[in-house]
């Protein structure tokens, strides 16, 4: 008779496990709960960040091929007289051209090119030269009719014209295709008087050379890793400090608030150092090693580097302290890290050229980001010296005020 006593017991213990299994995960998602809950930031972060990138690369992605937009081409003309056939008929092909070009429309009745002038000279009489100028205004494709086309056209053929894209723009792509059949179809109107055709010559923005997209690369990757070294090292670091106390056992040794500062930017720019150097040595004997370019390193490397990588620290460890003092758990610091830094990765430039995408271009220069891979890339590999030294001062502007804001907020007694 005892025997059927010993199931129901074997069951109840069962049930009985299971019940406390239940509330032992009720208790840990409840912790969680309110371990979440007491941290509005990462409730913003955690609900913000995803929302924020849709929207972000929605813009980006969806204004690409939006049907009807109108490309900014900007236009190099030389000087040309043209040439007089008859006393009614007088021959001038830029003229021809242009007007083309400024007249075409879609079937809306609005016109494709929206064309801005490049000047042959600046106020000090300098030649200006149209790749540089397209670089400066962050346009993506220039068109050059070289100076007395028509007679060269005529009595000198072929004649090329020269077209500047930015090659990592697909605007400049559709572009470029619309000035081909322009030329094409131009050329057959011009077959009456000869035979030649007008060629195109198409080049880079970049140093006017076709250049790879490894080294457009490059600067973007040395800008990212300066980001993340500060901006996630500081963030981590002086998260954890002030959870463990850290910060308030300083306070009571001699050691001041400056000095933490001062060693925190410090390692950063070691660390920059460090990273530029690693970069550049990965980059060159994954890519140039292979075509013997041996001395590719030493020529890209610049001086002004220095001064970027300091701007890069001063702006990054100032993100890296704000984000630490607006964290208290270390969920919340990785997440106020990432919320700082993937943003600025690709709206920046680093990856891809964004000044050509509306709303994108506007909010790109509002990150420190995009100065800096601006000022590495003019440096390291356009050599445009004039575009380097602005970048270089509205980066450092901004570094001042971060690094100035983040100072304040750094508390060691709390």
């Amino acid at each position: 008779m005892e025997e059927p006593k010993k199931k129901p017991r074997k069951q109840n213990a069962i049930a009985l496990e299971i019940r406390l299994s239940f509330r032992r995960i009720g208790a840990y998602i409840s912790a969680a709960l309110r371990d979440f809950s007491r941290s509005p930031l990462t409730i913003f972060f955690t609900v913000a960040y995803p929302l924020i990138l849709i929207l972000l690369f929605g813009a980006i992605f969806g204004d690409e091929g939006v049907v009807g937009a109108s490309y900014n081409l900007y236009l190099q003309s030389g000087t040309d007289e043209g040439f007089q056939i008859s006393p009614t008929e007088h021959l001038n092909f830029t003229d021809d051209f242009t007007n083309i070009i400024q007249e075409i429309k879609r079937n809306d009745s609005e016109l494709l090119f929206q064309v801005h002038n490049i000047p042959l000279k600046d106020e000090n009489s300098n030649t200006i030269n149209a790749g540089q100028y397209l670089e400066e205004v962050e346009g993506y494709i220039a068109l050059v009719i070289p100076s007395n086309f028509t007679q060269e056209l005529l009595f000198n053929p072929p004649t090329n014209l020269t077209i500047i894209i930015d090659e990592n723009s697909q605007q400049a792509g559709i572009a470029y295709e619309i000035l081909s059949s322009v030329v094409y179809h131009f050329n057959l109107g011009i077959a009456g008087y000869n035979e030649t055709k007008i060629g195109m010559s198409i080049t880079d923005i970049y140093l006017e050379e076709q250049i790879e997209y490894f080294e457009f690369l490059i600067p973007g990757v040395i800008g990212i890793a300066i980001m993340n070294n500060g901006i996630m090292g500081t963030i981590n670091r002086y998260s954890y400090f002030e959870r463990k106390g850290f910060f308030r056992k300083l306070s009571t040794s001699p050691m001041k608030k400056r000095d933490v500062v001062i060693g925190e930017a410090s390692w950063i720019f070691i660390q920059g150092l460090i990273s530029i150097i690693i970069i550049l040595l990965v980059g060159w004997l994954a890519f140039k090693i292979a075509d013997r370019d041996f001395r590719w390193i030493i020529d890209i490397l610049d001086w002004k580097i220095l001064p970027i990588t300091l701007s890069a620290v001063l702006n990054f460890t100032g993100l890296g302290m704000i984000g630490a003092r607006l964290t208290k758990t270390a969920g919340a610091a990785s997440a106020a890290g990432n919320f700082l830094s993937i943003p600025m990765m690709f709206l920046s430039g680093a990856f891809f050229e964004v000044a050509h995408i509306p709303v994108i271009n506007v909010i790109s220069k509002m990150l420190p980001l995009t100065y800096i891979v601006d000022a590495l890339r003019a440096s390291l590999i356009t050599n445009n010296i004039n575009l380097a030294w602005i970048n270089i001062g509205i980066s450092f502007a901004f570094g001042i005020v971060i690094f100035i804001i983040g100072i304040f907020v750094t508390k060691l007694k709390e």
